[in-house]
């Protein structure tokens, strides 16, 4: 059924707002012209509408070219249906979306104290939670996200790879850590960040900062256009450079520091919270040593940011520096670590800078015992008792229900394997389907027991 009021202005939360030109795949993405003039495909569900009256989540909007009129066509489905069947296609692929992640954590009392606890405190000591692959650390951290979020900290959460993401590239840890930013309960992006400390009465007690101060200084002057935003994320080149070398592990330590810094200071917020998934890669036997070398570099140079140490501040101020008998470049007389050739910013913006790092490691005794590891707060999660599985059984049984009203049997919780959690929550939705498609067959013979 077509409603009377037309829908043509929007709001992305990092476009700002725009105007709808064009639908396609029945309306599920836009094209919107936004203000900077860049015409972009964004997804429906991630546009706030200005006009008329907004839509339901599971609307479809239908467009006619060019542009007349943006009508809205009544729900097919109730958006509670519609909202279970989001969460059950989520955990289809073994991840729980973060809206619904407290839904899905049991079992962790004592890992979520001992994290709280690490995050009140004002000591800047790195935290690493160990366990072995399967126990849920990943989905452990979703949570901490989630939750340190709602805390008043800003967040970001980063998934290290050898092949794709390890820690000798810099750069490309740095561009991930600001797509996955997110500040305020409102889950704010990395520009409306800059946007709201350039609107800050304070924004000038970072206009020192060699980076972030260009940026904010651009936003207040409104030559804040795409290609500003893409810079300071790491995509395009401007002045100052952001440097593509394995060496250049204090450029975006001072970067992260100073987004640190701005969030206590500036924007009131707890801090910066980090967190490194996977982070056993730091030390790849796929990497040449001198990889690995400068991968231990940058680790260790962000907990110096992290643990508030003034050292680099001094070394930079001091100009002490040494040539190193192995490796070209600068390294501090007192840090030993190594500084980018072209710019030997310190590792650290201020301190304090209320920069926390969490990672997550599959156990290595060995690699615990080299610094920065050695020194870090640590604890081990082990394996899922029956009881969590159980519990997450019944809930996503229940939603299942929900989403398709099918109530499934019961038992097919015990054909499921527990070994792993990705793979018990993929497995029990898989089995629901299986269910529901061939209701006419006993739960035995479809799960081949």
């Amino acid at each position: 059924m077509n409603m009377d009021k037309t829908i043509r202005s929007v709001k992305h939360t990092l476009y700002g707002i725009g105007e709808v030109r064009e639908t396609r795949f029945g309306g599920f993405e836009l094209s919107v012209q936004f203000e900077d003039g860049i015409l972009r495909w964004i997804r429906q569900d991630e546009l706030e509408f200005l006009s008329g009256s907004m839509p339901a989540s599971n609307a479809r909007i239908e467009i006619d070219k060019p542009v007349e009129r943006i009508e809205l066509i009544k729900p097919m489905l109730p958006e509670e249906r519609f909202r279970a069947r989001e969460i059950i296609e989520a955990l289809r692929l073994g991840i729980v979306p973060h809206g619904q992640v407290d839904e899905f954590t049991f079992g962790r009392d004592y890992a979520i104290t001992q994290i709280k606890e690490w995050l009140d405190n004002q000591s800047g000591e790195p935290l690493i939670v160990s366990g072995e692959y399967g126990v849920g650390k990943t989905h452990l951290l979703d949570y901490v996200y989630s939750s340190a979020l709602k805390r008043n900290w800003a967040v970001a959460m980063v998934a290290l790879d050898p092949g794709e993401l390890p820690l000798h590239r810099p750069k490309a840890i740095y561009e991930a850590i600001v797509s996955s930013f997110k500040f305020r309960a409102h889950n704010g992006g990395f520009r409306e960040f800059l946007r709201e400390i350039a609107a800050s009465p304070k924004w000038h007690e970072l206009q020192e900062h060699e980076y972030l101060g260009t940026v904010i200084e651009k936003i207040r002057t409104g030559e804040d256009d795409e290609y500003i935003y893409e810079w300071i994320e790491g995509e395009s080149r401007y002045y100052p450079q952001m440097y593509n070398y394995s060496t250049c592990g204090n450029i975006y330590c001072y970067i992260l520091s100073g987004i640190s810094w701005a969030a206590k200071n500036i924007l009131g917020l707890n801090g910066f919270l980090i967190l490194f998934d996977e982070a056993e890669s730091v030390d790849s036997f796929w990497h040449t040593s001198y990889q690995n070398n400068k991968s231990w570099n940058f680790l260790s140079g962000l907990v110096l940011a992290g643990s508030d140490d003034p050292v680099s501040l001094k070394e930079v101020g001091m100009n002490k520096f040494y040539k190193h008998y192995l490796y070209k470049g600068w390294w501090g007389y007192h840090s030993d670590l190594q500084y980018c050739g072209h710019s030997r910013l310190p590792f650290t913006w201020r301190v304090p800078c209320n920069l926390k790092l969490l990672f997550a490691f599959t156990p290595d005794d060995e690699m615990f015992e080299i610094e920065p590891l050695k020194s870090a707060r640590k604890f081990e999660i082990g394996s899922i008792n029956a009881e969590y599985f159980e519990k997450i059984s019944e809930k996503i049984i229940s939603l299942y229900d929900l989403a398709y009203d099918f109530q499934a049997d019961s038992r097919v919780f015990e054909y499921v394997p527990k070994d792993n959690i990705r793979r018990f929550i993929k497995g029990l939705v898989e089995a629901l389907d299986l269910a529901r498609f061939h209701s006419d067959k006993p739960i035995e013979e479809l799960l081949d027991v």
